[in-house]
């Protein structure tokens, strides 16, 4: 869990769909009409003191919005659980509830990333750009994670039965005490049996898209699978990820960029916020055009 620094003056709860939220507004003050505010969804279980590193500095050319869902942070809990379609709803809510009109930029860290692709697919009018943070990749199916093994010479055997493992033996007993984390790990799960379908199906706006991608393997050696070379697998999952993302860019006519920073990990916010900083102003001011 990382402590925010955000100052405490500029979070509020805010009640939408009947539930409080905890919010973070800065610069809305100086918005100019059709100006893009930038919203920031977290990655799975984090609060949006996971923003520390960037927010301030972006809030000074762009007004920003970040915020804690149902049951993370200092939100409430809601024994709901997080679908795409309710997250989305939610957010929707806490925007109006806020008068924060369109058009705006989503930017999502990990499971934030399946988030904002979803809210772009049920609000596509409302986007002007979509930054994803090293994403959950709502782009993957289960073929796809199979032939990472194959590529690794796995044994068909113990493929399925790692597959299995990973998508149909998760514990469902419900953590009430952790139910934020819980149901996200659980909503994401889901999808992934699925192929990510309910994703799938919705439209993609024409935005300028960009993709940050984390390119250092963190996973230590105590933590790190028996059944195959970990650290082999992270890599050809993330070049395998970066040819689909590759593809969800070009079928944008406006375009995007992929950014691949060998230095990072997963928390690439923390581990380069000047690369996130510089390339939202680059998006910003590309709008302006």
């Amino acid at each position: 869990m990382f402590i925010s620094f955000i100052s405490l003056s500029q979070e509020k709860l805010v009640k939408a769909n009947g539930h409080n939220f905890n919010v973070y507004l800065k610069g809305f003050e100086n918005r100019k009409p059709n100006t893009p505010a930038i919203i920031f969804e977290n990655g799975m279980g984090v609060d949006l003191g996971n923003w520390n590193t960037v927010i301030e500095q972006i809030s000074k050319f762009s007004p920003v919005l970040a915020y804690d869902r149902a049951s993370v942070g200092k939100s409430e809990k809601v024994f709901q659980m997080p679908t795409v379609k309710v997250v989305a709803e939610n957010l929707k809510a806490i925007l109006q509830t806020l008068d924060v009109p369109p058009p705006y930029i989503l930017v999502g860290h990990s499971l934030g990333g399946l988030y904002i692709r979803s809210y772009a697919g049920f609000y596509p009018n409302e986007i002007a750009g979509l930054v994803f943070i090293d994403p959950a990749d709502f782009t993957e199916t289960k073929n796809d994670w199979n032939d990472i093994f194959r590529k690794m010479d796995v044994p068909e055997k113990k493929i399925d039965e790692m597959l299995y493992s990973r998508l149909y033996q998760q514990n469902s007993k419900v953590d009430s005490l952790n139910f934020g984390p819980w149901s996200e790990a659980q909503v994401l799960n889901e999808l992934r049996r699925t192929d990510f379908a309910e994703i799938a199906k919705l439209p993609l706006p024409s935005v300028p898209i960009y993709f940050f991608v984390g390119g250092k393997f963190e996973v230590p050696i105590e933590r790190r699978s028996k059944d195959f070379d970990q650290e082999a697998f992270f890599h050809i999952k993330n070049n395998s990820n970066m040819e689909r993302w590759k593809k969800l860019i070009y079928s944008s006519n406006r375009g995007g960029t992929l950014i691949y920073l060998t230095n990072s990990g997963h928390y690439i916010q923390r581990d380069d916020p000047k690369s996130v900083i510089s390339n939202i102003k680059v998006l910003v001011e590309s709008l302006k055009n």
